[in-house]
């Protein structure tokens, strides 16, 4: 009876800590240019039903079609209209989803080590502060958490109608987004060592290991259901055939951005390795710590070995493929990390909390000491230093004085005189997330190069690349201003002289 009321605080405590870290001040961060990209895909989506997938770019349909009901619910039906706390309230409910994903395991690891591990993935800094952004992984993590248990059962016992849920699963995680595929790949390899463990009955199972004949049937159906879920996802409802082709086909056409590529060890250094800065000290090692005990545990524990090993074969197969890619961004390892603190929980298994209580003691209060330092990073982190360059977890952030663009550029409008603000021509590529902070502006015209009106305009915003040629045409009619747009991305405003001497011009009050 103490025990179960016991768990009950204790899910309720967790749970908690969740809704609190990814809900204050939700929309307190400046939206990411990936954020606003994915905004203006879904008000394409709203605004005229004109929705269709690009294999070179973008990701799958699941995250705008995910933001059709608290669209409705918010009441917004318009670029103009949508807002920060709508967009971000689907990545946080799956964030929160994510953290009771662990029940799934509970028969496996037992119900310590499934609330050890919901208590990491609920502070963990990395899955809170991309939990609280509206991109696909937060959705992709959620549904592959799902897909792995999934798939292990499948593994353990192959049966139709374990393969249909993993496929269900699977088919959710490929309508997010194409990356996908890694995870099939390593899971792949989990399961494969996993079947091995078995046939030389060093799992600890207690029923016929499976033959290979066993999974060809459930292989199919997975497989089946999985391409039938992305098809019906795709294909936006069988209304657009070509969709699943081109679900295909971005395996080969793909376009990533330059400026990504990072070196192998990068992912240890931003989530492992402890750094100095910012006045704290920043790592996730302590997940690291504690899931190296639960893989010393699997090897003497032989009831427990095959899910530990599954989970961990699985997340060492997923931070290795990453690795060796050269692209790299921290959300990609969100899935994974979520693997490492499932299995970092398992350091909780019944046998190392029972037979000891010397040893129980030392698991929790390490646990307690890694909670407490998770969660004091995770508040900074998606606080006040949300965007600051120096936070090991921004990844290119926006700036807060683009974010206060708007606002001035409405102050200018009683000083225009015989001039206007608008139109407001934007000069080059890569301005994301300029569109969003500049929607509530009827005239705004992006160009790559500067058009022969330019020296008309009010206000030229131009991205670092065409600064001189701007400079050179404006040099007489604009009065240059530095603004930073994101993290490294310095851009120049020019206002016209006279909007500005009129704004600047000393009043008789």
């Amino acid at each position: 009876m103490y025990q179960r009321t016991f768990f009950i605080i204790a899910w309720i405590a967790v749970i908690w800590l969740a809704v609190w870290l990814r809900v204050d001040e939700l929309e307190a961060r400046p939206i990411h240019a990936d954020e606003a990209t994915g905004a203006h895909i879904f008000s394409q989506r709203i605004e005229n039903a004109n929705y269709r997938f690009d294999p070179t770019h973008f990701h799958g349909p699941l995250l705008s079609l995910s933001t059709l009901p608290l669209a409705k619910l918010y009441g917004e039906s318009s670029w103009q209209e949508l807002s920060l706390p709508m967009l971000r309230t689907g990545p946080v409910l799956a964030g929160l989803l994510m953290v009771l994903s662990p029940l799934l395991w509970l028969r496996m690891i037992g119900p310590r080590a499934a609330l050890g591990a919901a208590a990491l993935l609920a502070c963990s800094p990395l899955l809170v502060y991309y939990n609280r952004m509206y991109i696909h992984e937060s959705w992709l993590v959620l549904f592959g958490m799902l897909a792995v248990a999934a798939i292990f059962y499948v593994v353990k016992q192959p049966t139709r109608n374990r393969a249909i849920l993993a496929g269900l699963a699977t088919g959710l995680m490929f309508a997010t987004k194409e990356t996908f595929a890694i995870s099939m790949i390593a899971w792949t390899v989990a399961g494969a060592a996993c079947w091995l463990m078995m046939l030389a009955g060093k799992a600890g199972t207690d029923h016929r290991p499976p033959t290979f004949i066993d999974y060809l049937k459930p292989a199919g159906w997975f497989a089946g259901t999985v391409l039938a879920v992305g098809t019906v996802f795709y294909t936006n409802v069988f209304r657009d055939p070509v969709g699943i082709v081109d679900a295909i086909r971005t395996y080969f056409v793909y376009e990533t951005t330059p400026g990504h590529d990072k070196p192998f060890f990068y992912y240890f250094e931003t989530l492992i390795w402890p750094k100095h800065t910012l006045g704290m000290w920043w790592t996730e090692g302590g997940i690291v710590l504690l899931g190296l005990v639960a893989c010393v545990l699997a090897v003497m524990q032989k009831t427990r070995r095959l899910a530990i090993s599954f989970i961990a074969i699985g997340f060492l197969t997923h931070l290795l493929i990453y690795s060796l890619i050269s692209y790299k961004n921290p959300w990609l390892m969100m899935l994974p990390w979520a693997l490492a603190c499932l299995l970092a929980g398992c350091a909780f298994t019944p046998r190392a909390t029972s037979e000891s209580k010397a040893k129980l003691v030392v698991l929790t209060t390490c646990l307690g000491l890694i909670l407490l330092f998770q969660t004091r990073q995770a508040t900074h982190a998606s606080g006040r230093l949300a965007n600051h360059d120096n936070n090991p977890y921004a990844y290119v952030p926006t700036s807060r004085n683009i974010a206060q663009l708007p606002a001035w550029l409405r102050e200018l409008e009683p000083y225009q005189g015989d001039q206007t603000i608008e139109p407001i021509a934007v000069i080059g590529r890569e301005y994301w997330p300029l569109p969003w902070y500049l929607r509530d502006f009827e005239q705004v015209g992006y160009w790559v190069e500067p058009p022969e009106d330019v020296v008309s305009r009010g206000v030229v915003i131009s991205m670092p690349a065409e600064r001189e040629a701007v400079e050179e045409l404006l040099a007489d009619t604009h009065i240059q201003l530095p603004r930073t747009l994101r993290s490294n991305v310095p851009i120049t405003l020019f206002l016209r002289n006279e909007i500005w001497n009129a704004w600047t011009e000393p009043t008789d009050e």
